[in-house]
């Protein structure tokens, strides 16, 4: 029997999950947080929990009030979701009609992809060129009437690149003629030292959308938000679903708002991590690409895949690259504490040896 659908969801395609585990290995595919948080912080977390926390719904507004004075914006701003992911889902259900253009950037997070097919979208990507730079111009000008929302991952997964706050102040002039609102997807906020946070005030049509996943390193508990005028919150608001997110995630995330100072020492070690292994890939002649992120793109060269071999059989999970013709050769590396990190050189030294 033909069940009654929209027709055009015919043709997405969904790859699913992993069946093997990833646990106990080195994370280095996801961008994930790889090391531990500290001991005495997870354990004063883990004796917070109690057994309401699973039997009772959650209770989310304490979240929303903690989360509006670290950030020093009114609740009203805010959209608490289930990670970035869902963020980027309740903007299409909002603004997308089928039929209509979204503008987006290629390649950046799967996920727009697959929203723009599933909304019945037509999309307009905007490549970079070999020198991994997009065309703002090209972007603006794609801006009219038939576009009902325009996304830019910033800084972009999985390129790395970072478009700068006047490119976007070009991008929310222009959309804001047609009341386009511009989703600026943040996620790797606190790896790059700059936002759009300070154009907030000055456009209606923006949203930020921020998550917990990166940097707080709370990727299993799904928790992410958005911010915006308190116009585009509150239509956004009428999207959330009962209980916006589960309460275990709440209590992390407001533990991780009061000790904040763990996320700028995980930033901190990170950077550290970057800078050393970009330095000893150097030594060893790999071509690599610094971003904006925690993760780096490496060259491995007519050596590729042995070493690619050799994380498997070490379990270092690594995956992807970054999509650009000319950069094929590329993989993408998460980046962590330098202890982390040396378990990539000593396994490609393994092999060069």
């Amino acid at each position: 029997m033909e069940i009654k659908h929209k027709k055009w969801v015919d043709t997405v395609h969904r790859v699913r999950g992993e069946v093997e585990t990833r646990l106990d290995k080195v994370r280095l595919d996801k961008n994930e947080r790889v090391s531990l948080l500290r001991d005495e912080f997870w354990r004063d977390l883990i004796s917070k929990i109690r057994q309401e926390h699973i039997l009772a719904y959650p209770e989310v507004e304490p979240f929303y009030s903690k989360l509006a004075d670290f950030l020093g914006v009114s609740t009203e701003n805010l959209v608490v979701t289930a990670g970035a992911d869902f963020a980027i889902k309740i903007a299409f259900e909002l603004f997308v009609n089928p039929g209509d253009e979204v503008i987006t950037l290629s390649p950046t997070f799967a996920m727009i992809d697959v929203y723009s097919d599933l909304y019945n979208a037509e999309k307009v990507r905007i490549g970079y060129d070999s020198n991994l730079s997009l065309d703002i111009e090209k972007l603006t000008d794609a801006i009219n009437e038939n576009v009902s929302l325009i996304i830019i991952a910033n800084p972009n997964s999985p390129t790395g690149t970072y478009v700068n706050n006047y490119a976007i102040e070009q991008i929310l002039e222009k959309a804001q003629r047609y009341s386009i609102p511009v989703l600026i997807d943040e996620a790797y906020w606190g790896f790059c030292p700059h936002s759009a946070f300070d154009l907030l005030n000055s456009y209606e049509n923006l949203i930020i959308v921020r998550t917990f996943s990166k940097t707080a390193g709370l990727a299993g508990l799904r928790i992410g938000y958005t911010l915006s005028s308190k116009k585009i919150a509150s239509l956004l608001y009428k999207f959330r679903p009962m209980y916006e997110v589960n309460s275990v995630a709440i209590l992390f995330a407001l533990n991780i708002l009061d000790n904040w100072n763990i996320v700028d020492d995980y930033i901190a070690e990170a950077e550290n991590g970057k800078r050393w292994l970009l330095q000893e890939l150097g030594n060893m002649s790999f071509r690599t690409i610094d971003t904006c992120t925690n993760f780096i793109h490496v060259d491995f060269g007519k050596d590729r895949d042995n070493i690619l071999r050799l994380f498997k059989e070490n379990d270092i999970l690594i995956r992807g690259g970054l999509g650009v013709k000319g950069y094929e050769n590329y993989i993408r590396i998460s980046i962590g504490a330098i202890t982390e990190m040396r378990k990539i050189t000593d396994c490609i030294l393994s092999r060069l040896v």
